[in-house]
């Protein structure tokens, strides 16, 4: 137990090492994620499309596809924005509208891209409407109507609202709205601007409240960027609860789906109580918080931040020694982490041994028991 000078040195420790570098914070979250879904966002030939969509003109098709053929961003934003002052109506100007947020976002112009993100997601949608109309028109249709639509215009396409390859190409859009959605909450990030971050990270729960990737990812943020101000911090935190909450219990039934394929499902499962036992460490609820963390480093061993946040719950919870060891674990295991658990062991180590020597011995040892 820490003793009379302990509190001070306690408090010390948690004032300066709780939170991390936004750097370090956003480097763990990136790592555990699947490739993101903007890399599927506007590269869908137009001859994949045309089952669905109206393609007006041969000049039309062929400006389409040049410009997804573009390999470079700045090009790619002026074909983009060419295309759609030359074609206003057609039905490939939602898909240009999300070229130019994914070229923006490549660029890392921030505030282009939010602006350009903003306006994919409405070009998607009023396209999706535009669509609907014209299949509920279409089944108004005798089949003598159709036919002499046909005579006019041989290219002319009917819509089946139940046909397959109209379901898969709503899923498609409605999936794209939901990675643009996610994307928007990462260029408010790089824009160190949070509070739209988050607001962008509601926008996305409300598109779609049972998204475990999306409920993961603003939970975290939430958790890892507190307000300064203590009664918004604990709003926020429990914003963050209800969600990361939500995401464990979805995610069973997540992890066997198709969204899930290529996910890292131990590093997922990780992350989400990892987030947690973040979320209670904030809230004081420190039995709670050090068994989320474990629940985390069975899924994940080898997470040092995790190993780091179990020994900050165990300092304030006056349990030195699982500190020590936890500390020693996360300095074993390097990473962003490795610095502030180094001071955070040698303040314990030093209080308790009245000297430095032999602590990195403790380090290798307590390194050797990991995963064990």
């Amino acid at each position: 137990m820490i003793a009379k000078k302990g509190p001070v040195v306690w408090a010390l420790m948690i004032a300066l090492t709780l939170t991390l570098s936004a750097w370090g914070a956003g480097q763990r979250r990136n790592q555990q994620q699947a490739p993101s879904a903007l890399d599927q966002i506007g590269n869908q030939p137009q001859q994949k499309q045309q089952s669905v969509i109206q393609i007006a003109t041969k000049e039309e098709g062929d400006a389409y596809n040049a410009t997804i053929k573009e390999t470079d961003p700045a090009r790619k934003i002026g074909m983009s924005e060419e295309f759609i002052s030359k074609f206003p109506s057609s039905d490939l100007v939602a898909t240009a509208q999300m070229i130019r947020f994914v070229s923006y976002s490549q660029l890392q112009k921030h505030k282009e891209a939010v602006a350009a993100g903003e306006q994919a997601i409405d070009a998607t949608v009023k396209l999706g409407e535009k669509l609907v109309a014209k299949a509920d028109a279409d089944s108004k249709l005798t089949e003598k109507e159709k036919n002499d639509v046909k005579k006019k215009d041989k290219n002319a396409i009917f819509i089946d609202k139940s046909s397959p390859v109209f379901q898969q190409f709503m899923s498609n859009a409605d999936r794209q709205i939901l990675a643009i959605y996610k994307q928007i909450i990462q260029e408010y990030q790089a824009l160190a601007d949070m509070p739209k971050a988050f607001e962008w990270g509601e926008k996305a729960i409300g598109y779609k409240p049972d998204d475990v990737d999306t409920l993961a990812t603003v939970a975290y943020l939430m958790a890892e960027r507190p307000p300064a101000n203590d009664a918004e911090m604990q709003k926020q935190m429990k914003t963050a609860e209800e969600h990361v909450n939500q995401a464990i219990t979805e995610l069973p039934t997540y992890l066997t789906s198709p969204d899930a394929k290529g996910v890292d499902q131990a590093g997922l499962t990780s992350q989400l109580h990892y987030t947690l036992g973040l979320v209670y460490l904030r809230q004081k609820r420190l039995g709670s918080s050090q068994q989320e963390f474990m629940t985390a480093l069975k899924s994940k061993p080898d997470d040092p931040i995790t190993y780091y946040r179990l020994g900050l719950a165990y300092v304030q919870d006056m349990k030195n020694d699982q500190a020590m060891d936890a500390f020693a674990k996360s300095a074993f295991l390097k990473g962003v982490s490795e610095q502030p658990a180094r001071d955070n062991l040698k303040a314990l180590y030093v209080m308790k041994n009245k000297s430095e020597q032999g602590i990195d011995d403790f380090i290798q040892t307590a390194g050797k028991k990991i995963g064990q």
